[in-house]
């Protein structure tokens, strides 16, 4: 009986030719987020690297899934987000699934130029990574727009806590500083596991939190409604807060949202406005973490 394998990317440049090579000796199992990429008389899975749950249920009885970041990958209409992040997240993934699926090993196509920071991530969790002695030489740059039958935005920040800080106060910390982002105008009501992001009365967009809020791994939320969002019934806008392994970190991830506005509006003032927020987030976490080194008798030199 052949190994059954994952493999995804089969859409872009390395992930096609690994395909043709692999094909008759292994069972393949391909996951696309988009219904175009699926190849003939294969085995297919439409999911999307980035979400988690898709990766854990395309990796429901695989032996093997092969893992590589290909660059050219087609990922949202509108992607904000740096190579790094976007690979970090996605081995996070395909870690954490391969561990809960019992997969017997993680095959890394090396070759990246986050290959330290890949293998980190992969090595962390139970599952055997095995790297190929063959590189695939392959740059850290991702298309910022792409084609796609969405107006789908993907939008990733990574920030540092202080070490004493978990998920749950960094979340808390993060809605709470949307208050203060244009004052007398943002706020935020929260009412059980609902958020409502507000301009004055205005609900800008609303979120359903998925998690527990004590989970200090990760929080879920869904982004239900708004007038900034365009309703869609699959369900499958997300806010997430991912902790990553080993550090003091966190990615901030908003995937699968589609604005409700035109993508001029969104273009030229709904993203720059979300980048300046974000920055002065950073500024923000920045202090809180020189402010709790300071009280610690730790003097260090923060610098971008």
């Amino acid at each position: 009986m052949q190994s059954k394998v994952l493999l995804t990317g089969t859409s872009g440049y390395i992930g096609s030719h690994l395909y043709h090579m692999l094909k008759e000796d292994l069972d393949i199992v391909t996951m696309s987020k988009y219904p175009e990429a699926r190849k003939a008389n294969l085995s297919w899975f439409q999911g999307d690297i980035f979400n988690l749950e898709d990766v854990e249920q395309a990796m429901e009885g695989i032996d093997f899934a092969i893992y590589y970041l290909d660059p050219t990958k087609r990922s949202s209409k509108t992607t904000e987000a740096t190579f790094t992040d976007l690979n970090a997240l996605a081995a996070d993934n395909y870690a954490r699934a391969a561990e809960k699926n019992q997969v017997k090993a993680v095959i890394y196509i090396a070759g990246d130029t986050k290959d330290q920071e890949t293998l980190k991530i992969l090595r962390h969790y139970k599952t055997p990574v095995i790297v190929t002695n063959t590189k695939i030489t392959r740059k850290g740059i991702m298309a910022s727009d792409q084609s796609s039958r969405h107006d789908d935005v993907r939008v990733l920040a990574r920030y540092k806590i202080p070490d004493t800080w978990t998920l749950e106060r960094f979340v808390s910390h993060y809605f709470n500083y949307y208050n203060d982002i244009v004052p007398n105008v943002s706020n935020v009501r929260h009412l059980d596991d609902t958020y409502y992001l507000r301009a004055r009365s205005m609900d800008l967009v609303i979120l359903k939190q998925l998690t527990d809020v004590t989970n200090n791994d990760r929080q879920l939320f869904e982004i239900t409604a708004g007038s900034l969002v365009q309703q869609r019934h699959d369900g499958k806008g997300r806010l997430e807060f991912r902790r990553m392994i080993e550090t003091d970190e966190i990615i901030i991830g908003i995937y699968d949202y589609i604005p409700s506005m035109p993508k001029w509006f969104y273009q030229f003032c709904q993203s720059p406005f979300h980048l300046i927020t974000t920055r002065v987030f950073d500024v923000e976490m920045r202090i809180q973490r020189f402010n709790e080194d300071k009280n610690n008798g730790i003097i260090r030199s923060y610098t971008k």
